[in-house]
């Protein structure tokens, strides 16, 4: 298992004290989200498995699949920052109309193809995006966050 060192002197003592802090104290999502800027930064795109995610240069893009009239991914609330290109591609097994509050976007996703809700992301906060024909059920939110 990889440790990282820290080295830590009192006022005085000249005497270093020294502790092993395994990776987790960083966090999983601080860790996987410093992983992803490096890899922006050297010019590839970032997908993370299984999250229906997926950035480059250009923009974002989330891959979300309804089933069962709920968001099939176990991340159900995205951040992406003001100023970013973000398309989301849905596809679902049932007719639903889809709402993006505050952006007042909509869409209507058909079951047996992709229809994408692409956007920029102009005005920081928290955004839910809505099934209207589901009883107005929320399935994921979006946080845009200031530059």
């Amino acid at each position: 298992m990889l440790f990282f060192e820290v080295k830590i002197e009192t006022a005085g003592s000249g005497t270093g004290m020294t502790n092993e802090i395994p990776p987790n104290w960083l966090g999983r999502r601080r860790t996987l989200g410093t992983l992803a800027a490096l890899a922006i930064c050297m010019g590839g795109p970032v997908v993370l498995s299984g999250q229906g995610f997926a950035q480059s240069k250009k923009g974002r893009t989330i891959r979300l699949e309804i089933r069962g009239r709920k968001v099939a991914a176990a991340k159900k609330t995205f951040r992406i920052t003001e100023g970013e290109e973000v398309r989301i591609d849905w596809t679902t097994d049932e007719a639903v109309d889809l709402h993006l509050h505050g952006y007042d976007l909509h869409t209507k996703a058909e079951p047996g193809r992709t229809v994408s809700l692409t956007f920029k992301a102009h005005t920081a906060g928290r955004f839910p995006i809505s099934a209207h024909n589901f009883g107005h059920a929320t399935l994921v939110y979006l946080e845009i966050y200031p530059r």
